[in-house]
């Protein structure tokens, strides 16, 4: 991907005021309840959104078909945002969001991360962008990106021991989602961080 490109899109998918545009559910003087899963719904909602703001066909849970080298080895997949190109057709960024709140939610990390990988596979390989988009309360301590850029880079063995080889495309991007309270004790999102350790 070039540049230019992979700098516009990682600006897009920080820019707080255009989140809160997109969804103003998500400003401080509305808010929502942390409720079973109102925050992955409205951080799907957005991620799908923000690909139709910048030109691509953003869809929500979108299944990988079972094609390619990795068609039915390990569970199916289905991700929770997929932005397709307009010309080509295929998917520009897959995307999970996931909810985050302490180092022993890594495995869970991982496992999305698993999903990118054998999403990417499914499609080709012709994905730029998978993004693991983490949501917290408060400003916490990131997860360790390290061994989540290894599984993408080395790939991982299933349950069933099948083995899965890294890409050799797709940059992963780990965003987080902060979530404060309003004056109303709902939640609001205050900041969107790329973390990039």
């Amino acid at each position: 991907m070039a540049d230019y490109l992979q700098s516009k899109i990682t600006t897009e998918l920080q820019n707080l005021k255009t989140a809160q545009e997109l969804l103003p559910i998500w400003t401080d003087n509305w808010g929502v309840e942390d409720f079973g899963l109102s925050i992955h719904s409205l951080g799907v909602t957005f991620l799908t959104l923000l690909g139709n703001h910048l030109g691509y066909v953003g869809v929500a849970e979108v299944p990988a078909l079972p094609q390619g080298n990795y068609a039915y080895v390990g569970d199916n997949v289905r991700s929770d945002v997929v932005w397709f190109d307009k010309i080509s057709h295929s998917p520009f960024l897959i995307a999970e969001f996931e909810r985050y709140s302490k180092i022993n939610d890594q495995p869970k990390l991982q496992s999305k991360v698993k999903n990118l990988l054998l999403a990417q596979h499914r499609w080709y390989e012709t994905s730029e962008i998978l993004l693991l988009a983490y949501w917290s309360k408060k400003l916490i301590s990131s997860p360790e990106k390290s061994s989540l850029q290894q599984i993408i880079n080395r790939g991982f063995e299933t349950q069933a021991k099948e083995r899965v080889k890294g890409s050799m495309k797709g940059q992963l991007l780990l965003l987080q989602f902060v979530m404060e309270e309003n004056s109303n004790h709902l939640l609001y999102l205050s900041d969107i961080i790329l973390r990039v350790n």
